[in-house]
């Protein structure tokens, strides 16, 4: 057993990556020095295949881990040649490909070719919808080629860390940088960090949640304890409410008193029920007295201001025609009927004497009738 712990001591494990696929897989060094990014030859179940090198001195348990596999060799000159003529013919192979496809009218969608180091075998993969029936496909490539092939149907997010690209936040896609494997995202993330539930805001390019969703998962679900859920009801020293809505990065929350007020409160400002009302009520009518004197002095603020303000154009027209209106109504009598009267000569010797008005009786003046009768200018 000592030796046995001895030799999985002097192990060089290293993380390597395929070009196909995001996952990373641990392979024995044994005694070659490598690096981050270096390109070596690897045997897989396929045959060789070609792999980079993602983290150098992993420390991991193996006895958790089954038989791990030696890295070959590291890549030379003459293997970097080699690889460029199978990129030549992987081109040509799916040229052919998809031209089978669009004679064939199958509803799928050639994502990669991939050609095995050693020749042996090449693998299509390709995406779609649901299954598919191409066994009829394989066979015009098996014809073809005269070779091992293999159709792989993959998923949107294989696709997007095979063909890589730019993300929303303007740098290279994670999956295809440096994710050794795909976690499992929901919308709960989303809700945790208070993002909108936008699907094109929270989506990336491969049509699913973004993996980057998870990264601040663990810190986001740490703070959000600290603070009360929307909607619950909770005790702060000005008084009870519920909350309204929450920042779990400024640890603080909004509450609705029962006054309708809303108020601005940290996360420690938060008490239950028995401190709430273990508070010293004279304490209470304190807080209450003062929240009450401001709110009167911003009232009173308001109410002057609005005073202050310059009447429009509208009200002082209304103004002046009101005052105009009462100027006409003291206005006296006697002047408007005086109007109607002729002035009278001044030299009394231009004038002729009037002749004085025959005086009757009070009796027969009252009985005089206003109009005169039909009948007198008749007896006249």
């Amino acid at each position: 057993m000592p030796g046995m712990e001895n030799s999985a001591e002097q192990k060089k494990l290293v993380y390597v990556r395929f070009p196909t696929n995001p996952s990373s897989y641990i392979f024995d060094a044994g005694e070659l020095e490598l690096r981050k990014g270096d390109s070596v030859l690897v045997n897989t179940e396929v045959g060789q295949s070609v792999a980079r090198v993602v983290e150098a001195g992993v420390e991991v348990d193996e006895t958790k881990l089954g038989e791990i596999k030696p890295i070959v060799r590291k890549l030379e000159e003459k293997d970097l040649a080699r690889m460029e003529g199978s990129r030549e013919k992987e081109r040509e192979y799916q040229k052919y490909c998809r031209e089978r496809i669009e004679a064939r009218n199958l509803p799928m969608k050639l994502v990669r070719v991939e050609q095995a180091f050693d020749n042996s075998k090449t693998t299509f993969y390709f995406t779609s919808d649901g299954r598919v029936d191409f066994r009829d496909l394989l066979k015009d490539l098996v014809e073809k080629y005269r070779m091992r092939i293999e159709l792989r149907q993959i998923g949107t997010r294989q696709e997007t860390a095979m063909l890589g690209g730019i993300g929303a936040c303007g740098r290279e896609l994670c999956c295809n940088a440096y994710l050794c494997n795909f976690q499992r995202i929901s919308v709960k993330m989303a809700k945790y960090q208070n993002m909108t539930l936008n699907p094109t805001k929270i989506s990336g390019i491969c049509g699913k949640l973004k993996c980057c969703l998870a990264y601040e998962k663990d810190v986001y679900s740490d703070l959000i304890t600290n603070l009360p859920k929307v909607g619950k009801k909770v005790y702060v020293r000005q008084g009870a409410g519920s909350v309204v809505s929450i920042n779990v990065i400024e640890q603080t929350f909004v509450a609705r008193l029962e006054d309708r007020r809303f108020l601005k409160c940290n996360a420690a400002d938060a008490m239950t029920e028995e401190e709430f009302l273990s508070l010293d009520s004279a304490e209470m009518v304190e807080s209450a007295a003062g929240d009450a004197g401001r709110s009167e002095r911003k009232t009173e603020q308001s109410g002057a201001k609005k005073s202050e303000r310059r009447p429009s154009a509208r009200q002082a027209r209304e103004g002046a025609s009101e005052g105009e209106g009462r100027k006409r109504s003291r206005r006296p009598r006697s002047r408007s009927r005086n109007k109607n009267k002729k002035p009278q000569n001044a030299a009394a010797g231009n004038a002729a004497p009037q002749k004085p008005a025959e005086q009757k009786p009070a009796g027969e003046q009252k009985r005089r009738p206003r109009r005169r009768p039909r009948n007198k200018s008749s007896d006249a």
